[in-house]
This record gives structure tokens, C-alpha cells and sequence, in this order.
């Protein structure tokens, strides 16, 4: 009798631990599923922890020939969604497309919407595989780029070959457009890229440019691998003023321009200040308007290694003693606000830790000082005559910001 009650319940124990291994495995095939639909979206690399886009589409499988919904909802460290994001360009994201030959680029805008994300319909001619960048910038917050990795069902068209172009100068939808960089493109160093505006027919420069988000020209760079993306800024070349206007400095479209008695050059020259954080393949987008239509003219450009010298870390550099540092990086300043007891002296030190960012000068418009900052050296500063508790410093761009508070 007790050989069967053990039995029994030998067997009873078997039957419970198979159902909830069979649960058990069930749950994690959901999970599994799950976790499979979320990276055949997208992979995200942030580059900021304070806030994060979640991309999502609709369908969840996207089609070559269908129309897609992008979806983006931007949280901060506190999983809020953030439905206040300030306009960059006239619009609060730009959302770059390209397949990942580098052939297809697409430049559009999701917009806000009453549940908060930013939404956009789009379609895709071909399938294949394409990076998605979505670039915005948070109040109080340097500029974030996020990009994501999506496989588009349907048939595919032949890879495109990048190759360098063996001259500086494209025609597209009736234009001619030259660049011409000021320096060598070498990873790392900072350089001016020049370009300048035909009339296909008559070769004579443009007079008929039209503004496109804000400004006369807009420039994305993207290498062979993906893996670094560059919105470079653009940057009208000033005419004759009453008034000189320091042609070496960068002008941002955030800076209000006193544009009494003041003559705008031709607008077929425009400039974009950049760097090339690696070396290698990178393809060149320059976007222009005219006649309402967007032109988009491509180069792609051959990248030198830089000098492999690497600058030391924060901490070995000599501060001085009797000034507060600021670190210059791709994450802007740091910190981003410098506190003064009043009568103390007002110096502050700015570290450039790398090239990857628009930080090569800082600002104190109020105060009209502009400093330059070399990568890898300590700038200086005394501040002086102050008229306000608070004043900001941004860099030439007007994308990294800081401010310096007295009490």
C-alpha cells in the first residue's frame, strides 16, 4: 500500500513539473517573438542616456510599394514623453533615409501628433536593407542623432558601388554645383566645404535660389559603413556691409542678424563647416532649392587618416588652479552651467576633448568675446563687466550651450 501512495504521488510531481515547464516555454517563446519584431525594427544607439526616441512602424513588416507610418516617441531619463521639442532648421526632427549602399537618400519631417510621438507616412520604392537617423534636440539638451537599422521586404535593386568622384562637380534638375573643400580632408580636422551654384544652362552662378529650411543649402554626410553620421550647418557668405561681418566666424540661423543696411551676397556660395571623424568612404548630400522643387547633389569624397596622435586624458591635463573647467566633447559642455560667487574672479577653462562636435570656438555673445578651441588644449577665459546674473556661451554654431551664473 505505501510502494503505491508513493507511486502516486512520484507520479503527480512528474505531471505538475511538465505543465509548468510547458508555461515556462511558451512565455519565453513569446518573449522571444517579441524581442525578434522589436530588432527587425530597429537597433538604437543613443547617443545621449537623458532621453531616448522609441521607433516604431505600421505595419510592423514593411513593403517595398506600401505605405509605411514611422512613428517616434522621444522619453526622458523618467520614461515622460516629451512633446515640446524645439525647432532645429524650422522642424522639430529631421528624419535622414538612406539604403545601406548609400544610392537612396530621403530627407523628410514626422510631425507631432496628439499622442505625442512624431509621425511620418512613407513609402519605399525597393526593398533591402536601410539606416534610419533621426535627429532632434531637447530643451536643455545637445543635439542627439539616434539611428536605426530596417529590413524592407520586396524586391531589391542592383547594389551600387561607392565610388570616389574623380571631379568635384555635379549637374542635377538643371543646376551645376562645385565643391571645393579649403583643406584636406583628413579624419579629424576641421575644414570648410565650399560649394558654389550654376545655372545648368547659361553656367552663370544662381540668382534664384530659394531657402530651404531656413537656410540656402543643407549638407548631411554619411560614411560607407553607416556608422558616422555628420548635419553639417550652412553658412551664407556675407556681402558688402556698412558694417564689416568677421568673415572667419560661422553665423548659425538661431543668431539674430541685425539686417539693416546690410547686403546679402549671392547665394549661389554657400559653405558648410565640418569634420570627418574617421577616415575612408564618406558620400556628401547637398540639398538645394529652386523653383519650389529640392535638388539633392551627391559627391563622394575619400577621407585620409589622421595624425594617430591621441589627446590626453582629462585628467592628466594641467588646469589652472584658480579657474573652473568646462570639457568640450560630442556631449556638449560639461557641465553646461558654471557658478561664480560674486567678487570672485571669473575664469573658466574649456578642454576640447575631440573634433566629433561644432564646439571649435566658443561664444559669449553678450560679452562679444569668441575664443577658438583647439582639440587637446586649454582655453582661458576671464569674464569681466558683467551687466546680468546669467550669462550664456554657445559654440560658433549656436548648438552647444552653456550659461554662467553669478550670485
Amino acid at each position: 500500500m505505501k510502494i503505491i501512495l508513493a507511486i502516486t504521488i512520484f507520479t503527480l510531481l512528474l505531471l505538475t513539473f511538465a505543465c509548468n515547464q510547458t508555461e515556462t516555454n511558451q512565455n519565453s517563446g513569446r518573449n522571444m517573438n517579441s524581442m525578434n519584431v522589436n530588432s527587425t525594427n530597429s537597433t538604437i544607439e543613443a547617443k545621449s542616456a537623458k532621453f531616448k526616441a522609441e521607433f516604431k512602424t505600421n505595419p510592423t513588416e514593411v513593403k517595398a510599394g506600401e505605405q509605411t507610418e514611422f512613428s517616434f516617441t522621444v522619453k526622458n531619463e523618467k520614461g515622460e514623453i516629451v512633446k515640446d521639442l524645439p525647432l532645429a532648421h524650422e522642424k522639430p526632427m529631421h528624419l535622414l533615409v538612406v539604403s545601406d549602399d548609400l544610392a537612396e537618400f530621403y530627407h523628410i519631417h514626422p510631425e507631432l501628433q496628439a499622442d505625442g510621438a512624431y509621425k511620418i507616412p512613407f513609402k519605399f520604392t525597393n526593398g533591402g536593407n536601410f539606416k534610419l537617423y533621426a535627429d532632434y534636440t531637447p530643451k536643455d539638451s545637445t543635439q542627439i542623432v539616434e539611428n536605426y537599422s530596417l529590413k524592407v521586404s520586396g524586391n531589391e535593386r542592383a547594389k551600387v558601388e561607392l565610388k570616389v568622384d574623380e571631379k568635384s562637380e555635379k549637374t542635377v534638375d538643371g543646376i551645376k554645383v562645385m565643391m571645393k573643400p579649403d583643406a584636406e580632408l583628413i579624419a579629424g580636422k576641421e575644414l570648410m566645404l565650399n560649394f558654389t551654384v550654376f545655372d545648368e544652362k547659361t553656367n552663370k552662378p544662381i540668382t534664384d535660389l530659394e531657402k530651404y529650411l531656413g537656410e540656402y543649402a543643407h549638407f548631411v554626410i554619411i560614411s560607407q559603413d553607416l556608422k558616422q553620421f555628420v548635419h553639417a550647418h550652412p553658412m551664407s557668405k556675407m556681402g558688402d556691409t556698412k558694417e564689416k561681418v568677421d568673415e572667419s566666424k560661422p553665423h548659425s540661423h538661431d543668431d539674430k542678424v541685425e539686417m539693416k543696411d546690410m547686403k546679402m551676397a549671392n547665394p549661389s556660395e554657400v559653405s558648410a563647416h565640418t569634420s570627418f571623424p574617421q577616415s575612408g568612404l564618406f558620400k556628401v548630400f547637398a540639398q538645394f532649392q529652386r523653383g519650389g522643387k529640392i535638388i539633392t547633389v551627391p559627391f563622394v569624397v575619400n577621407v585620409k587618416e589622421g595624425d594617430k596622435k591621441t589627446v590626453q586624458a582629462v585628467e592628466n591635463v594641467n588646469f589652472p588652479s584658480d579657474a573652473k573647467k568646462v570639457i568640450v566633447s560630442k556631449n556638449g559642455y560639461e557641465p553646461s552651467e558654471v557658478s561664480f560667487k560674486k567678487g570672485e574672479p571669473m575664469k573658466i577653462s574649456f578642454y576640447r576633448t575631440d573634433a566629433e562636435n561644432c564646439g571649435d570656438e566658443v561664444v559669449f555673445k553678450d560679452l562679444n568675446i569668441t575664443k577658438k578651441l583647439p582639440v587637446g588644449e586649454v582655453v582661458t577665459i576671464e569674464l569681466k563687466d558683467l551687466k546680468s546674473n546669467e550669462i550664456s556661451f554657445a559654440c560658433g554654431m549656436n548648438m552647444l550651450k552653456g550659461k554662467v551664473l553669478s550670485r
